[in-house]
């Protein structure tokens, strides 16, 4: 992520060249998502660095579970029938946000936008970088000074 000349920061997909480097374009006619810092704080996510799995906050389970116990509740009463289906009908809105919220953190995560052909090519890439590596620390390793 970038800061754009309006103080924004614009989020652009990383492109792999054919030497093994990621490069970011800068060109115009690409289109890049602009993502400004008060919507990043209010999401929960740093400015510090990429949202990881362990940063996300998905918790969907207590409002179910509420949900059933509200399902399950038969009442009696019109007046108390009335205020538990309000009260169903709240959760269930709030477990509606939730996965709102669930959806935009996992758009946020590093590496979703790209398919699986481009999973494997990048994995292929970087397990050739990594290759290379290791024989360029073996011949340091080797060299005797």
């Amino acid at each position: 992520m970038e800061l754009s000349p309006i103080n924004q920061i614009e989020d652009r997909k990383p492109t792999l060249t054919a030497d093994g480097l990621v490069q970011t374009s800068n060109s115009p006619f690409e289109p890049t998502t602009t993502v400004s810092q008060e919507t990043q704080t209010s999401n929960g996510i740093g400015i510090g660095g990429p949202l990881t799995v362990d940063q996300l906050d998905i918790e969907i389970l207590p409002i179910i579970y509420d949900i059933v116990r509200c399902v399950e509740k038969d009442p009696l009463e019109n007046a108390v029938k009335l205020r538990e289906s309000q009260d169903c009908n709240h959760k269930i809105f709030e477990l509606h946000k939730r996965f709102e919220s669930a959806r935009e953190q996992i758009k946020q995560l590093p590496g979703v936008d790209y398919n699986k052909e481009e999973q494997l090519q990048r994995l292929e890439l970087l397990r050739s970088q990594l290759k290379l590596k290791q024989q360029l620390i073996k011949k340091y390793k080797d060299t005797e000074f």
